[in-house]
């Protein structure tokens, strides 16, 4: 589901910034399994949303955590936009983002 036509120049693009906003951080590899996107696809959207200066990143450890910039100019519009767009998804899509584990799960605990 592309909403964001013509505003974005991906359908990628508009999943990881939902996925963002929805869960505040995040990683390419995450965000790629999570839509059934390709890991080089988000890769490269997330490079471009960065040198744009809509997302921003950091190492931890090995792996490269993104979230949308706090001094980004329109961020507060972005968000709203954002938000709309979300209401669009289904159902079950916006259950899965939203959803917080609090804890880890139990080790031997079978999946």
């Amino acid at each position: 589901m592309f909403v964001l036509r013509g505003l974005l120049r991906a359908e990628s693009q508009e999943k990881i910034l939902i996925y963002l906003l929805c869960r505040e951080s995040g990683y390419g590899k995450g965000i790629a399994d999570f839509f059934g996107l390709s890991q080089n696809a988000t890769q490269k959207q997330l490079a471009r949303l960065e040198n744009d200066g809509i997302v921003v990143s950091k190492l931890v450890g090995k792996l490269r955590e993104y979230r949308l910039n706090p001094r980004y100019p329109f961020r507060k519009q972005l968000q709203e936009l954002l938000k709309a767009a979300l209401k669009a998804y289904p159902e079950n899509v916006i259950k899965a983002l939203t959803m917080e584990r609090s804890r880890p799960r139990q080790a031997g605990k079978p999946i």
